[in-house]
């Protein structure tokens, strides 16, 4: 079983960037961390992600060898971010995002689809795609997920 941990910007750096909105009118913050092939147009596009059933059993992750990809939560509640440096279950982390603020998933991680608690929720999506395969699957051994209740 692995417990979602709340998300900070330290904690989540090995596998992408976390997305924040500056405190103070007219402020900016910096999001970096977007990683892509200069010869495949950027994507933007929106998701309606169903809420799923804790624990969350995960038995497949996913990557984007040629794009990095970024979430930006439109309508949400509780979500988690699944992610792994390795395509095991041994390596698989969670972290809790909750609402007001996005991540991008660096190029190239491996990650669990999109998983929302509570509510339906709706999100912006970004990534770079031609229309080649830019989607790697792999199945891993199930392992459930948990976050604790607030």
């Amino acid at each position: 079983m692995v417990t979602a941990l709340p998300i900070t910007a330290s904690a989540f750096a090995p596998f992408g960037q976390l997305i924040t909105a500056p405190d103070e009118v007219g402020g900016r913050s910096p999001t970096g961390g977007l990683s892509f092939d200069p010869n495949r147009p950027v994507v933007l596009s929106t998701t309606h992600a169903r809420r799923v059933e804790e624990p969350v059993v995960v038995r497949e992750l996913e990557r984007h060898p040629h794009s990095s990809q970024t979430f930006l939560p439109l309508e949400v509640r509780r979500w988690i971010v699944i992610v792994s440096l390795t395509c095991n279950a041994t390596g698989v982390k969670a972290f809790e995002v909750g609402p007001g603020r996005g991540v991008t998933i660096a190029r190239g991680v491996w990650h669990h689809g999109l998983t929302v608690l509570d509510d339906d929720a709706r999100f912006a999506v970004l990534m770079w795609k031609d229309g080649r395969t830019d989607d790697e699957f792999r199945p891993i051994d199930a392992i459930e997920v948990s976050c604790p209740a607030r």
